[in-house]
């Protein structure tokens, strides 16, 4: 056998370089945690990053372990053994063989342990996505039902996920547990009798191994030992960042899901319940366009707003909104669209009444015209009756002594302020004093006979206009 003492010697300095290059590798590919993007991925109401880098540790760090212990069984293979003071015990075969059967074994032992290695890591795996999924239903969810009913469902995937992976494990496992079985069987049932030969060389050899073995295991406690400190570092930086999102989550949950506090808001979402169904909307009275209120196009606009007010108000209510806002947001959508209701029918009614007016305009028209022609009709016939009589003019309406209605002869002029007698057969009754109002020619009674009145039809008789006194 060769130096033990440089064995051991490059056994130490192999691992610990191989060691400091999987510390350093650990360190170069830890990712730095960035809270604005790990929160930013919080819309999609799941994040796998923190299983998937759990489950990547724990792959890295099984495959440091299993290399470390490659290594060592490498080593331990590449050993010299000089068996050449045996030959007269004729013990080389021997020793080969057992060496070969011992290799087996460790060989078997060292791919159960990394099966159940690898089995351990997909079932934490399983288990860290379970407590992100639950973390994620509870910050998404508000209802405590739906929260109850989709973690009994992220609990029923797990659960079955871990016993998919039990059940591709179990195989493997059971043929790794065959396979060691076989090889102690082997190693049990080799030939006792040349074992017996070599009892007095293998004391030495057993002294030998027992101290390579003990350096070995001391060795592969401290790997252990210090992997074990990785992943529980990794542990603790994992739970301190889920604590920290869920602090951030609640912080941003009541910054744009706030509870409102003011009297007057919560008295208007008090009892709020918002109609099961809007409109439909009555379609706006063609009359406005034809009475220039609101043109077609314009009242084309109208609808259309109210549609989209509508669309968008419709696309808000799907937005998972907790505490005030989903009532604010349908009190807002409700006070809309009942403000819009009242404008059309404000309108409807405005159309309605602009064309009862405009009708009772028309009406009042041709009323008027009517009148017009009617007096104009009235005038020409005492203007032509005067012509024929040969008089100046005829009272008309003397109903009012301060504006008799004269209908006058269009051949005689008479100008403002001048005096007229009133007539009745070849006696005067009257005098006034002719004024204009519009196009028609009115007297002021300035005396009367006692006894008489002024009729239709009297005659008048216009006189000078009087002049100032000096």
């Amino acid at each position: 056998m060769g130096d033990d003492n440089e064995i051991r010697q490059l056994i130490h300095r192999e691992a610990e370089d191989f060691l400091s290059k999987a510390r350093d590798a650990t360190k170069d590919i830890r990712e730095v945690y960035d809270l604005e993007k790990e929160f930013a991925k919080t819309h999609k109401n799941r994040s796998l990053m923190i299983p998937l880098v759990t489950l990547a540790t724990l792959l890295v760090l099984g495959g440091i372990a299993w290399g470390v212990t490659y290594w060592i069984q490498a080593a331990n293979n590449a050993a010299p053994v000089d068996v050449a003071s045996f030959d007269d015990l004729n013990l080389k075969d021997l020793l080969d063989t057992a060496k070969r059967n011992e290799n087996d074994m460790a060989s078997a032992q060292s791919d159960l342990h990394q099966l159940q290695f690898d089995l351990r890591s997909s079932l934490d795996a399983a288990d860290q996505e379970y407590e992100s999924n639950i973390e994620n239903i509870k910050a998404r969810v508000v209802r405590p039902a739906e929260v109850t009913k989709q973690s009994a469902a992220a609990k029923a995937a797990r659960d079955a996920k871990k016993r998919a992976v039990q059940a591709s494990f179990a195989p493997r496992m059971a043929a790794k547990n065959a396979e060691i079985a076989a090889i102690q069987a082997k190693i049990d049932s080799y030939d006792q009798r040349l074992m017996q030969q070599a009892q007095a060389q293998q004391a030495v050899l057993d002294s030998a191994n027992k101290k390579f073995d003990l350096e070995r295991k001391s060795l592969v406690s401290d790997y252990e030992k210090r992997l074990a400190d990785v992943v529980a570092r990794r542990k603790s930086d994992i739970a301190a960042l889920n604590t920290q999102r869920a602090r951030l989550v609640a912080s941003l949950t009541v910054r744009y899901n706030p509870v409102f506090t003011d009297q007057r808001m919560q008295s208007l979402l008090a009892g709020w319940k918002a109609p099961s169904t809007y409109g439909p909307y009555a379609a706006l009275p063609a009359y406005l366009a034809t009475a220039g209120v609101l043109s077609a196009e314009d009242q084309a606009k109208l609808d259309a707003s109210l549609s989209d007010f509508g669309y968008i108000a419709e696309q808000l209510r799907q937005v998972p909104w907790i505490n005030s806002v989903p009532d604010a947001l349908s009190r807002l959508e409700s006070e809309g669209l009942q403000s819009a209701t009242l404008y059309r029918s404000s309108l409807a009614a405005a159309a309605a009444a602009i064309e009862a007016r405009d009708k009772t305009i028309a009406a009042l028209t041709d009323r008027a015209v009517a009148a017009e022609t009617a007096r104009d009709r009235l005038r020409w016939a005492v203007g032509s009756y005067a012509d024929i009589r040969r008089e100046a003019g005829f009272v008309v309406d003397p109903r009012d002594s301060s504006g008799v209605v004269l209908v006058m002869s269009p051949l005689v002029p008479v100008p403002d302020g001048a005096s007229a007698f009133v007539l009745r057969g070849d006696k005067t009754i009257a005098t006034l004093r002719i004024s204009s109002r519009g196009d028609e020619k009115i007297g002021v009674v300035q005396s009367l006979v006692d006894g008489q009145s002024i009729l239709p039809f009297d005659s008048v008789l216009v006189g000078p206009v009087p002049v100032p006194a000096p």
